[in-house]
């Protein structure tokens, strides 16, 4: 973990709401897929707090792009950056997606949570893992905003879903992933899922019924990003000493949990 003033070098917007932000840091470091950061402008008192980001893509040791959606003041503030802007950054963050040891490997991408998931296709493709990706939005250029291009280029099966039918099939990610496990299987299935949490909770429902391992990265408000603020935790499984269950924390005992422990039916409530 390195707190760090990076450099703006491009803040590229897709379509209107979606940008990739690129920073060059003036040293190198390795990030894993499904990493993230927390970022803000530098000096910025409002928003006090930074925003986590997940890392989208490595461009080289010491310049890493980050996929956002424009949605609250820490974003607004993120898009109005320009090329030569400092950002202060604190990365990189919380633990990796694993590489399953053999078998397919689906991916289950739903909005801005496709920015967790394209470094690890790309390793899983360089693994010669076979992959099948299923990318949801809510429009066609929603889907354009979260990366579908890039997705697109990796040259893998990819099923598209749009909330309101403008491309792809209309409906929800989780229905073509439903019938894919039910059509091929689940044997050698490992399922990786990042999007909003009530798309998250149906795939571990479908992964569970299907018997397919399944893990997603959570989102949650960072206050620290490193444990301290206790700002991001939710409800596991696991009966706490009072009986009333425990909590993990997003930032430092994640982002990245195995579907199975996560208490959907609790967090559900905040979310």
């Amino acid at each position: 973990m390195i707190d760090a003033l990076a450099t703006v070098t491009e803040n590229a917007e897709f379509v209107s709401g979606y940008r990739a932000l690129t920073l060059e840091y003036d040293h190198e470091f390795a990030v894993e897929p499904g990493q993230f950061a927390m970022l803000r402008q530098q000096g910025s008192m409002e928003p006090l707090l930074r925003r986590a980001l997940a890392v989208y893509q490595v461009q080289s040791r010491s310049r890493l792009s980050f996929l956002y959606q424009v949605l609250g003041r820490g974003t607004r503030v993120l898009s109005s950056l320009h090329p030569g802007a400092k950002v202060e950054s604190l990365g990189p963050l919380g633990n990796r997606w694993p590489l399953p040891d053999a078998g397919r490997a689906v991916l289950v991408a739903g909005g801005i949570g496709s920015a967790s998931l394209f470094m690890l296709a790309q390793e899983l493709l360089d693994a010669r893992i076979e992959t099948v990706i299923f990318f949801g939005a809510a429009s066609h250029a929603a889907a354009i905003g979260c990366g579908l291009r890039d997705f697109e280029g990796l040259g893998v099966p990819l099923a598209i879903t749009t909330d309101d039918g403008s491309l792809g099939e209309a409906g929800f990610v989780t229905g073509p992933l439903d019938r894919y496990l039910r059509s091929t299987g689940a044997a050698g299935v490992s399922i990786y899922a990042c999007g909003p949490w009530p798309m998250m909770a149906k795939t571990a429902q479908i992964s569970d019924s299907a018997g397919a391992p399944c893990l997603v990265s959570l989102e949650a408000p960072m206050g620290c990003g490193f444990g301290v603020c206790v700002g991001c935790v939710f409800a596991v499984k696991t009966d706490g000493p009072l009986g009333y269950g425990s909590y993990k924390r997003v930032c430092v005992d994640g982002s990245i949990f195995p579907a199975s422990v996560v208490d959907w039916r609790v967090n559900a409530m905040s979310h």
